[in-house]
């Protein structure tokens, strides 16, 4: 019997269950994918509940009503392969857990964090379910937290979308790591990127160490210059890293177009008034 814990575990019905791929960070699975899984599943039991959400808190109104229709009661927020091997396996229930309440946002964050739990997401799967926290309204700081990931993690995956597509795949091959994506974001235009791309791969099919392909930075510290957005992400990560998010760090995402003016005005009427002053944004913005 339904009751409104936080946590209670039922044995939901399969045919009552909304499956999203578009939601879960690792994207469409197919029953192959979940074969071993699924043979574990048959001996053992499923050793862990899977989370479902009802479709009243699905934030989206038009797949709400769509769901309703159907009579689903409710979407699977985390543990889609375990969902998929019971499913291949011809179970007509399996054993959930309800999580009430949840924002869009923290139903992401909760599908992302139990993925990465397991540790077996190619770094595109991590950077899609990044983007779509992002359009969710949450700050990349926030992301980072709630995640458990230092900023600079967050912010190679933020360069990785902004990448060509054919790039994004070599990522998710495992052909770049972290730091060469980064090198690549800072190079100027595509064809830039794909030729850098190319000496990476020759240099691997040799067996050597692949060379520096990105843009080289001056050493001087006291070069005054405009800044690039990659050099601005970078710097914002140094100041989180050292003293955390503050001032500092929410006007380097103003000016790298991570944050709304209006955002930025927020942060600063509030410092003002922690000061005792009383701060009024300029009628020009």
């Amino acid at each position: 019997m339904e009751t409104n814990s936080q946590y209670l575990v039922i044995d939901a019905l399969m045919a009552e269950l909304y499956h999203d791929d578009t939601f879960n960070c690792r994207g469409p699975i197919a029953p192959m994918d979940v074969a071993d899984l699924a043979k574990s599943v048959d001996k053992n039991g499923l050793q862990f509940p899977i989370t479902i959400q009802p479709v009243e808190d699905v934030a989206n109104e038009v797949l709400r009503a769509e769901l309703v229709a159907l009579a689903i009661k409710w979407r699977i927020i985390a543990g889609h392969r375990r969902h998929k091997a019971c499913k291949v396996l011809g179970w007509t229930t399996v054993p959930a857990m309800i999580r009430r309440g949840l924002t869009e946002a923290q139903a992401r964050i909760l599908n992302l964090s139990e993925n990465f739990d397991r540790k077996d997401l190619n770094i595109m799967q991590e950077a899609h379910a990044l983007q779509a926290l992002e359009a969710s309204g949450v700050p990349r700081d926030t992301v980072a937290r709630e995640i458990g990931k230092s900023s600079s993690w967050v912010q190679v995956r933020y360069y990785l979308l902004r990448m060509p597509e054919e790039i994004q795949q070599e990522a998710a091959a495992g052909l770049l790591n972290q730091y060469q994506i980064k090198q690549l974001y800072s190079l100027e235009s595509p064809q830039a990127m794909f030729d850098a791309v190319k000496k990476i791969k020759e240099a691997k099919a040799k067996g050597e160490k692949p060379a520096d392909v990105g843009q080289r930075k001056a050493k001087a510290t006291d070069t005054k210059k405009e800044r690039k957005r990659s050099e601005i992400f970078d710097m914002m990560g140094i100041i989180q890293t050292a003293i955390g998010n503050g001032r500092d760090t929410r006007a380097l995402a103003w000016a790298s177009g991570e944050i709304t003016t209006a955002e930025l005005f927020t942060d600063v009427a509030r410092i003002a008034g922690e000061q005792g002053k009383r701060f009024l944004p300029p009628l020009e913005f």
